[in-house]
């Protein structure tokens, strides 16, 4: 059986980015958490979140999010999203005004760029 929800890590420098292709919801929300936040080093500047993939998220896909962003402002470093504009997930992150909190971009290079990391 497949999984709700896959991870694929890539690394751009220091920079990881974690791409969820799938379903984000509360059966999968802690493993996916616990293997992105283990993708941060201390040498890492920046998280990118690349959600373009992702079809469904719910409130704790959400909580999710914010508290990555919150562990990554203890230790100084970021989090930025990637997100496919009018996307079921664009509609949710507005509607609970992620782009207040945390970054979005609408393709992954424009993340990249504004961490810093090479393409």
């Amino acid at each position: 059986m497949r999984p709700l929800a896959e991870v694929h890590e890539q690394w751009h420098g220091e920079v990881p980015v974690g791409a969820i292709d799938g379903e984000i919801d509360a059966s999968n929300v802690a493993d996916l958490s616990q293997r992105l936040l283990d993708t941060v080093s201390n040498r890492s500047r920046a998280l990118v979140l690349d959600l373009t993939e992702t079809s469904y998220i719910d409130s704790s896909g959400i909580s999710l999010i914010f508290d990555a962003a919150a562990r990554m402002r203890n230790r100084r470093q970021q989090l930025r999203l990637v997100v496919q504009p009018r996307s079921f997930v664009a509609e949710v992150l507005a509607a609970v005004s992620m782009q207040d909190s945390v970054p979005i971009d609408p393709v992954l290079g424009e993340a990249l760029r504004a961490v810093g990391a090479p393409n």
